[in-house]
């Protein structure tokens, strides 16, 4: 398994190309619930439900992307993901 973290710029790329809008999609979805399940486990709270629709987190997770596209997509999903979970 390829374990090569894949940069913004390629996220966007791909997106605009219009190549892996679906995978992107459900990629992200999956981190987003491991990260979830992670946290479950390590406090015993489920903070899975705090997080926004699937659609409005691949908007925000573009958007970073966007202005951030040196960082990882690993690393722009999860501080999205803390933000949302710190927020509530």
């Amino acid at each position: 398994m390829d374990m090569t973290t894949r940069p913004c710029s390629g996220w966007n790329t791909a997106r605009k190309a219009n190549l892996s809008t679906v995978v992107q999609r459900e990629w992200v979805y999956g981190y987003l619930s491991g990260l979830s399940d992670a946290r479950q486990s390590q406090t015993g709270k489920d903070v899975f439900s705090l997080l926004p629709a699937n659609e409005d987190i691949v908007s925000k997770l573009n958007a970073h992307c966007e202005t951030h596209p040196e960082d990882s997509v690993n690393k722009a999903a999860r501080e999205l993901f803390d933000r949302w979970v710190e927020q509530r």
